[in-house]
């Protein structure tokens, strides 16, 4: 994929709200269970007071760890799928698997790809599409997309997609990881799976003031 994503994955994408990630239900699941385990302590009348500011530093230690493991997990998620989703759109595994003669479809494959590489303009791609299309040449239609992805053609990765909605979905799948990799508001809610803001007992307190609190042997160590 190009860096624009065919200029934000093209109408498709911008029309498109993303859902919620497995990330982000972990991370709001995880922060309730903080919230009630602060209730729990503070409610704790019987508790010393450096006892309770030691077991809230350890509830928020645990947590803010468990959220940057969320965090990291849906990147590399993220990252995996995109890769797959990539090779599903524009490689050529399903038609290699189905053919008899494998050499004969790799020449055809990079035929097509060479064809489609010295497309300068989207209206050559639009044309050459169309083409391809109407001849019923599955391969060079899927090279000639590829090619307008990666040059930002979005009309012609429009048309590509038009007559085939299970491709269009891979793509708007594609469209939602780069949207949350790159855009600012991807960007604020990946951020937020791993905020976690500092109870009052804490304040003023470093992290790793904080982790010396919570595991003092570790910190030792």
């Amino acid at each position: 994929m190009p860096s624009k994503l065919a200029q934000q994955m093209n109408a498709l994408v911008r029309s498109h709200r993303p859902q919620p990630t497995t990330g982000q239900g972990k991370a709001d699941e995880i922060r309730a269970y903080y919230k009630q385990g602060l209730q729990q302590i503070r409610g704790d009348r019987n508790m010393h007071p450096d006892r309770r500011r030691i077991e809230i530093a350890q509830l928020y230690a645990t947590t803010r760890d468990a959220l940057a493991k969320v965090k990291a997990d849906q990147v590399q998620a993220d990252r995996d799928t995109f890769a797959k989703l990539e090779r599903r759109l524009w490689g050529y595994d399903d038609i290699r698997a189905g053919a008899a003669d494998r050499a004969t479809i790799d020449t055809t494959i990079r035929d097509a790809q060479d064809r489609a590489a010295k497309l300068t303009k989207p209206e050559q791609a639009a044309r050459a599409l169309a083409e391809a299309e109407q001849a019923g040449d599955t391969v060079l239609a899927r090279a000639i997309a590829a090619r307008a992805n990666e040059q930002d053609w979005g009309d012609v990765v429009q048309d590509y997609l038009t007559s085939r909605p299970a491709v269009a979905e891979l793509y708007q799948q594609a469209g939602d990881i780069y949207h949350r990799q790159t855009s600012p508001q991807g960007v604020m809610a990946l951020q937020h799976i791993g905020a976690l803001g500092k109870p009052d007992e804490l304040r003023g307190l470093h992290d790793q003031d904080i982790q010396a609190m919570a595991d003092p042997q570790d910190t030792a160590a």
